[in-house]
């Protein structure tokens, strides 16, 4: 299954970050249900094909895309790469311990 993410071409930057936190909150609820997610930027390289099928309304441009399934986890080609610390990523400033 797929899901393709329009917005509406007026939006700028700003509201991208929103739509990186929607899409993330519609994952969390994915797995919530079973299913496993992949969000896929490159999708928006391929707006004209995808156009195409969709035929999105006038004024919107594809976002990004996600594909959404079952995970196999006997499949050989998942790679699993531990997540760097919080404290290697993030500086709390003005905060006590």
């Amino acid at each position: 299954m797929g899901l393709f993410c329009y917005l509406d071409r007026d939006m700028g930057s700003a509201q991208w970050s929103d739509v990186g936190m929607y899409l993330q909150t519609i994952m969390l609820l994915l797995r919530e249900e079973g299913l496993a997610s992949c969000p896929q930027e490159a999708w928006s390289l391929y707006h004209s094909t995808v156009d195409e099928v969709v035929q999105p309304s006038e004024g919107l441009m594809l976002f990004s895309g996600m594909s959404i399934g079952y995970e196999d986890t006997a499949a050989s080609g998942d790679l699993f790469i531990d997540r760097a610390p919080l404290a290697e990523t993030v500086e709390f400033v003005g905060w006590e311990d």
